[in-house]
């Protein structure tokens, strides 16, 4: 084994901090699929897709829970990490078992007023959560705690904030329900059929934009990092849209909104929709002009940069 994958899996996280560049860019970079019999590809693809639909799910990287070696050196601090998310989606989980009669029904129930202020807090506090650690937080750590230490803390912070975002979508959804008169002239299998392939789209956009991207780009590891990617493709979902993940991804919270027939939820979808372009705008395309700023790697950045979240 050479030092520098010797290195990798003593330290992950200080492998990605001495690297010239972040790699893979497509999830598929480092597979040979030539030597893949028909079946063990099979088995591949059905693994990166349900790794890929629980990374979206939970929002926490379960692809490496096949990663013996990064488990063997970080089994703690991943364990604290996959642990919490579980522990933040259970109300959630509690909540849906009882609406199909499994557990009690109404466990969870909420005013109005405070669910509309937790459902801002969660859309306000994620985006200027992020925005704070890329402009400021982040290069601060780095010089600080060093870039290992910083993107440990990140994969934290990153989690912490989509789950506070999750919540607040959901905390609408234990609301009672509003406008319910006015929506009647809506059937109810419109809404619920056009909702299931609004969420499906949104997920399969961002599972596709993690196909092309990868697991550590979809994580902005080249923003908390500072170290540029090592190349850029365009295949997939790339090839007909350049943010997918900012734009289609966002099909999720209005398909739910369409489901549960939810003005407050769509309302939310807009507001979430909203931001995370103005954080696209004001954050992160002036952080990929400033790390790509070469004339040859600003044409490429423009041309097929994915976002990421």
């Amino acid at each position: 084994m050479n030092k520098e994958l010797e290195s990798k899996y003593t330290d992950y996280y200080q492998f990605i901090a001495n690297s010239k560049s972040i790699r893979p860019i497509c999830i598929t970079e480092d597979v040979d699929f030539r030597n893949m019999s028909f079946v063990k590809k099979i088995c591949w693809w059905v693994g990166t897709f349900f790794k890929l639909l629980s990374i979206i799910m939970l929002s926490v990287r379960t692809d490496r829970l096949s990663d013996v070696q990064y488990l063997r050196h970080h089994w703690l601090f991943y364990g604290g990490m996959l642990g919490f998310s579980l522990a933040a989606w259970s109300p959630q989980v509690i909540d849906t078992l009882g609406s199909n009669g499994i557990l009690q029904e109404g466990i969870f129930r909420m005013d109005h007023a405070p669910a509309f202020a937790i459902c801002a807090f969660g859309l306000f506090y994620y985006i200027l959560s992020i925005s704070f650690f890329f402009k400021y937080m982040g290069p601060w750590m780095r010089e600080k705690f060093g870039t290992a230490k910083t993107l440990k803390f990140w994969e934290y912070f990153v989690s912490l904030a989509w789950q506070i975002q999750t919540i607040g979508f959901w905390v609408l959804t234990i609301t009672p329900a509003l406008f319910e008169k006015e929506l009647e002239v809506i059937p109810g299998w419109l809404t619920t059929t056009s909702g299931i392939l609004l969420v499906v789209l949104g997920i399969g956009s961002k599972m596709g934009a993690i196909y092309g991207t990868g697991y550590n780009t979809y994580y902005w590891y080249d923003m908390v990092t500072d170290i540029p990617n090592a190349y850029f493709v365009e295949v997939g979902i790339y090839k007909f849209i350049g943010s997918p993940t900012y734009t289609l991804g966002r099909g999720t919270s209005f398909g739910a909104a369409l489901h549960f027939r939810s003005v407050p939820m769509l309302v939310a979808g807009v507001v979430d929709l909203v931001l995370i372009n103005l954080f696209n705008k004001f954050v992160e395309q002036p952080s990929v002009d400033k790390m790509y700023s070469t004339p040859k790697q600003k044409e490429e950045s423009y041309k097929s940069t994915p976002s990421n979240i």
